[in-house]
């Protein structure tokens, strides 16, 4: 494939959707708004080369030059020997040994109107000495030890191979020795013969989201490039989970930004939700140049796009002003909530790595009542002449505590799930963006087999995390006295607590009930009193069958 140059382009230039039903062909690469690293390689060609244990005989055919000077270099490596090229032209090839005095030496010549070149004439015997090789020998290429090494990179993305393993491996299986420069350069090289070059990766991906999208019924791509067709942002959501999200999923987004590591840097977006299990569920994914107002304003149009519109919506996320600013005009009608675990990141860098005030920040926050909250924070206002206080105010409550909070984010209460995410996609967040993107769709298919496999197995009515906690809820409300006020209402007393729970309606004035949608304790023990089945009561979000019917498709 043709490799065009990187063009500049104005962040201001207008912006062209491509549709991925139909692929362009061009080949594009990215905008000048995304960095690039500042220590380039050198484009390496992935070449099949033949026999390269086998010596090399008079008349052998090779595909290429480069597959005839590989497999002579392997050779050299493994057998000790240097040469050095006496000839290259487009259709002949000569070497010969490094000693003018050797007789070894070879000349291939191109066939005509093909591609091949064929070995004609091959002197192979040695009488130099030995003391002529390099130490770390002539034809210990970076690229020739990429392709020896290029192996340790296909098919896993996890593999820890350094540059220093690289060394140890050339000294034990090839006896060469090289420092740890070339050791580098090998390792980009293999890299790139295995996993493709930066700028081929963004080429091909509208045909690669065009294939994606026909495999996968119902999956959304969308590829954002300017006016000379540089790559400006991605966006993808596969149909399965499109389809689980609506039917199985508490309908609560976390949404996070985590750096690339490639050639081309960017930022990818994660947005993921929780199964009844409470493991992540990946919704969709997104590649832009970095986190601004433009990127997330776009990314969250095309989620919308992607899951229209969401009863009770609620986004958990970091408090980054452009995601903010996003949500706000993409999702009028959602609430959004701030991570707890970041404001308290920002709690510990304001006013220091003090355990009380992060102890009574986390209960307070997770408290479900009013009163409990208010006297948590009374608490607070005591410490620092009330400067803690006052900053979580600022804040405002309503983002981050969960007795404020005006819609449901049940038990959500972090972004961690968006940031587990990130965090399982560490090793291939160096990938080239379309190898990036088939990995999050290996990923996808990995989970939902794995996972429709455990929920097949379920015996329960409810998931097992879901179980756990309402047998836990009812072993307590096992202890309470109740005392019944009409055909559904119930008066439970909780030691010196007196509560009230309206089976009807699902609630209870402790509000676990009612936030969480799962039976708390006192409702545990109404459904005792009236004879009804606890599980009556919880929400189909957190039953066996939601959670099979969430996995049921392939991908």
């Amino acid at each position: 494939m043709t490799q065009s140059p990187i063009a500049l382009s104005s962040p201001n230039e207008p912006r062209v959707e491509i549709e991925t039903e139909q692929p362009t062909n061009a080949n594009f690469a990215p905008s000048s708004s995304y960095r690039t690293k500042k220590r380039r390689t050198k484009d390496y060609e992935n070449v099949a080369f033949v026999h390269t244990n086998e010596d090399i005989l008079v008349g052998q055919l090779y595909p290429s030059k480069k597959a005839l000077k590989l497999h002579l270099g392997m050779l050299a490596i493994r057998k000790n020997y240097e040469f050095k090229v006496n000839r290259s032209t487009s259709d002949r090839f000569e070497v010969r040994c490094v000693d003018p005095n050797c007789k070894w030496r070879l000349r291939a010549i191109k066939l005509q109107d093909l591609a091949y070149f064929e070995v004609r004439k091959f002197h192979n015997e040695h009488s130099c000495s030995l003391d002529i090789i390099h130490r770390d020998h002539r034809q210990a290429s970076s690229s020739l030890i990429g392709q020896f090494v290029k192996s340790k990179f296909e098919g896993g993305t996890s593999r820890i191979y350094r540059p220093r393993d690289i060394i140890d491996d050339a000294r034990v299986q090839l006896g060469v020795n090289m420092g740890y420069n070339k050791a580098w350069r090998a390792r980009e090289a293999a890299l790139e013969i295995a996993r493709g070059s930066p700028e081929e990766s963004f080429a091909i991906l509208p045909t690669y989201c065009a294939m994606l999208e026909r495999k996968n019924q119902g999956t959304i791509t969308h590829i954002e490039t300017d006016e000379q067709n540089h790559f400006l942002y991605f966006f993808m959501a596969i149909g399965a989970s499109i389809r689980g999200f609506h039917d199985c999923m508490r309908p609560v987004i976390a949404i996070d930004g985590t750096f690339l590591k490639g050639k081309y840097f960017g930022t990818m977006f994660v947005a993921a939700c929780q199964d009844g299990e409470n493991q992540i569920y990946p919704l969709a994914f997104g590649v832009v140049d970095s986190e601004n107002d433009a990127s997330w304003s776009w990314f969250l149009t095309k989620l919308r796009g992607a899951i229209g519109v969401v009863e009770n919506l609620v986004f958990i996320s970091d408090r980054h002003g452009s995601i903010a600013k996003a949500v706000d005009n993409v999702f009028p009608e959602a609430h959004h909530g701030a991570c707890i675990f970041h404001i308290a990141n920002n709690l510990q860098s304001k006013f220091g790595k003090k355990m009380k005030i992060l102890k009574l920040y986390y209960t307070a926050a997770k408290k479900y009542q009013v009163s409990e909250f208010k006297t948590l924070m009374d608490d607070l206002r005591k410490i620092k002449d009330g400067e803690v206080c006052r900053y979580l105010e600022d804040i405002g409550c309503h983002k981050w505590a969960r007795a404020h909070f005006m819609g449901y984010r049940y038990n959500m209460m972090t972004s961690n799930i968006a940031e587990s995410m990130n965090s399982k996609l560490k090793d291939a967040r160096k990938l080239p963006v379309t190898t990036l993107v088939d990995h999050l769709r290996e990923v996808l298919q990995q989970w939902f087999v794995e996972r429709r496999d455990a929920a097949s197995s379920l015996n329960t009515y409810l998931t097992k995390w879901a179980e756990d906690k309402v047998r836990k809820n009812n072993n307590s409300g096992s202890h309470m006295r109740v005392s019944p006020i009409d055909l559904y209402a119930f008066q439970i007393y909780d030691q010196s607590q007196t509560f009230t729970v309206d089976l009807n309606n699902m609630t209870c004035t402790c509000r676990e009930f009612d936030l969480d949608q799962l039976p708390c304790a006192h409702a545990t023990a109404a459904c005792r009193t009236k004879g009804m089945s606890v599980y009556s009561m919880c929400s189909q979000f957190y039953t066996a069958n939601a959670l099979m019917s969430a996995y049921a498709e392939p991908i």
